[in-house]
């Protein structure tokens, strides 16, 4: 099954953003984009609005003219057609340009939490190469002229580069290998993809991460018009992710069971004493949707947080063994030839 290649989430959220603009201003959706096209030098984001302006104008629903570009994700589809049956497309744009610009921000901060640390990974383990296969065997000769031989330690390095350096290529393939087969697995194979979800669900802040994505969630059913009970079967059916889709399907049950719904939600866990405190307030004074948007707003930020500061120590981390590998390669060699150098001076 071949997966649907969507906009990137930086490219919904700006859309979104134009399209609550023109929207709010009162124009129709099929002006909005007319305005949209004037201002609009990217190609590919004409081709795409021109085919949505033509299918409306041939009578096709809003909902439906974007479903049929099959470039926007279900999650905004689904809240497209709330916002069309309840004549909000407005405030849905903007919950929605929001939303995805979060979502955005988040996943811009795990890639750099990914990627500057496998760089600086590779630099140090090619350093460490560097100086065991090419700086290492210039002292042996050294040593092998005076009639010395290198230090064990020193020795023993030498002979790991060289070995490392002639499978090298190889180590590189398994690894190129094992990283993509990850992630075919991860995007094609289902179970092996809920397999890795929930290995990771149970962390803190996995947990936090996904109760931003519901809250956001919440906080844009809710604005859109919907009830309690249907802003939550929204969701449910919005979000991905199975363990917060149990904790739903738990809340609910819960609220079928006789509970109200702030007594229910909180029995799930899915948020803190403090959120929902501030839950039950905006509750009773129907102020739900904007509270869940600055709880949304609030966690997400904690995400970040946790990302940059797990980035910022691993960067002095990777340093400091860094240079002590590199330090005890050197002094191994250079403290005995120093001592060589001192008896022949």
């Amino acid at each position: 099954m071949s997966k649907k290649h969507y906009l990137s989430n930086e490219d919904i959220s700006i859309l979104c953003s134009e399209l609550a603009s023109v929207v709010s201003s009162g124009l129709t959706i099929t002006d909005g984009i007319l305005v949209i096209l004037q201002d609009d030098e990217d190609k590919h984001k004409a081709a795409l609005l021109e085919k949505i302006l033509d299918s409306i104008e041939h009578g096709s629903s809003i909902t439906k003219a974007f479903a049929k570009t099959e470039v926007f994700p279900n999650y905004f589809i689904k809240m497209l057609e709330v916002g069309e049956k309840t004549g909000r497309l407005d405030t849905v744009f903007a919950s929605l340009a929001d939303y995805y610009a979060g979502i955005e921000e988040i996943s811009t901060s795990v890639r750099s939490a990914v990627t500057y640390p496998a760089i600086l990974l590779i630099v140090v383990f090619a350093v460490i190469i560097l100086l065991s296969v090419y700086v290492l065997p210039i002292f042996a000769d050294v040593f092998a002229q005076l009639g010395l031989t290198l230090p064990d330690s020193a020795q023993w390095i030498m002979n790991a580069g060289g070995v490392i350096s002639n499978i090298a290529v190889l180590i590189i393939g398994v690894l190129a290998f094992v990283i993509i087969l990850g992630v075919l697995l991860y995007n094609f194979v289902r179970p092996f993809r809920n397999t890795v979800i929930r290995a990771v669900s149970y962390t803190k802040t996995a947990k936090t991460l996904y109760a931003a994505r519901f809250s956001a969630a919440l906080s844009m059913t809710l604005s859109s018009g919907m009830d309690i009970d249907e802003s939550l079967d929204m969701c449910e059916n919005l979000l991905e992710n199975d363990y917060m889709r149990e904790k739903l399907t738990e809340c609910r049950k819960k609220m079928t069971d006789g509970k109200a719904f702030v007594e229910a939600l909180n029995e799930t866990g899915i948020f803190s004493a403090v959120n929902m405190r501030m839950i039950s307030i905006a509750f009773s004074t129907g102020t739900l949707d904007k509270t869940m948007a600055v709880i949304a707003d609030n966690a997400e930020k904690k995400v970040s947080a946790v990302v940059q500061n797990a980035v910022a120590r691993f960067e002095p981390t990777m340093v400091i063994i860094m240079a002590v590998a590199v330090g005890f390669i050197l002094l191994s060699v250079m403290i005995p030839l120093m001592g060589v150098m001192t008896v022949i001076g």
